[in-house]
């Protein structure tokens, strides 16, 4: 499966608990201009708390998953976010608990179907 590429690599499953990194929140990012999206993106990846940024449809031009230690923190991260060139204004949404994030259920289910 890795020569066909499939498998394009592993990783590690984290208890961001343990970590101090147990706050995760959800930001929406409006962009001044839907061009300037790629050069948003590349300030977002320098933000190591951003951990998924996906190009969106609908409200937000981008939507992030953020980690931190806590709000202050949080606050910080989102601040960042922000105040990158292009950006005209986040909106936020912290998780009150990640009740499902398992990437092997998909997996599973396509392999048994093959």
């Amino acid at each position: 499966m890795e020569d066909a590429g499939i498998i394009m690599g592993s990783s590690l499953a984290l208890d961001y608990d343990k970590l101090g990194y147990s706050f995760i929140a959800y930001v929406g990012v409006f962009l001044n201009n839907t061009s300037q999206t790629k050069f948003v993106l590349e300030r977002i990846n320098q933000i190591p708390f951003v951990t998924v940024a996906s190009v969106t449809t609908g409200k937000f031009n981008i939507f992030c998953k953020i980690r931190a230690k806590d709000t202050k923190h949080a606050k910080e991260v989102i601040f960042m976010i922000d105040d990158i060139e292009g950006v005209y204004r986040t909106e936020t949404m912290i998780s009150l608990e990640e009740s499902i994030n398992d990437k092997k259920r998909l997996m599973h289910t396509i392999f048994k179907n093959m």
